[in-house]
Order: C-alpha cells, then sequence, then structure tokens
C-alpha cells in the first residue's frame, strides 16, 4: 500500500514537471513552424567568423597555460563562493556550541590554507606567462 502511493507520488511529481516543460518546448516548435521562416542559402549556411571567411580549421590547439588559469580561477573561486554559506553554518555551531570563536577560526584557517595555495602555485610559476 505505501509503496503503490509513494509511486504515485514520483509518477505525479515527474509528469508535474515534464508535462509543462514538453509542452512549452512543443508550443514553440509548433508556432515556429507556423509564423517563423526558413530560406537557406549558401551565403546564409557558411559558417560565420567575425564577417570574414574563415582563414583556417576553428580546431586550434591551445596553450596548457589556459587550462592552468581557468582551473586555478575555478578552483578559488569556488572556495570563495562557500565562505558564506559556511560561516552562517558555523555562526550555528558556535550558537549551538555556546563558543563564538569556532568559526572565526575555522574560517581563518580556510583563508591561510587557500593563501598557502596560492603562494605555491605563484612559487612554480603557474601565474606566469611566457614572454
Amino acid at each position: 500500500m505505501y509503496q503503490l502511493q509513494l509511486a504515485q507520488i514520483i509518477l505525479f511529481i515527474v509528469m508535474g514537471f515534464a508535462l509543462p516543460a514538453l509542452g512549452m518546448i512543443g508550443l514553440a516548435w509548433a508556432l515556429q513552424l507556423i509564423f517563423g521562416y526558413h530560406r537557406p542559402s549558401p551565403t546564409k549556411n557558411q559558417p560565420y567568423e567575425c564577417g570574414m571567411k574563415p582563414l583556417h580549421q576553428a580546431t586550434l590547439q591551445f596553450d596548457i597555460k589556459y587550462y592552468l588559469y581557468a582551473i586555478l580561477f575555478i578552483l578559488f573561486d569556488i572556495e570563495i563562493i562557500f565562505i558564506i554559506p559556511w560561516t552562517l553554518a558555523t555562526d550555528f555551531v558556535s550558537a549551538q556550541m555556546h563558543a563564538s570563536w569556532f568559526g572565526p577560526i575555522e574560517i581563518t584557517l580556510f583563508l591561510l590554507i587557500l593563501a598557502a595555495g596560492l603562494a605555491y602555485a605563484w612559487k612554480k610559476g603557474a601565474l606566469e606567462w611566457e614572454q
């Protein structure tokens, strides 16, 4: 009995999200077929690259430094984003433990670890461009 009710609830939730989404996609497709126009030509079907004719293939190999910068940015950016929720969580824990020093010390330790990681990347030359 319980499993049947759970299955019905799950089916209701799935259909509640799937049907409106599929309905909107179908409506947009139908409106495009009715009101839209499509007149292809060789010029329109040509790959667009800054208004000029393409000079070479678009698959160029990038320097590894670009990827290294991206990884470092994502690493530090995501960790910094977690500081605010972490502060709120440690504030709650500090109130429960009656220890107001817990949150600031923990976040200071976290920031020191981030600074050490940045200093290590800087020391290894990960942030240097080749001249």
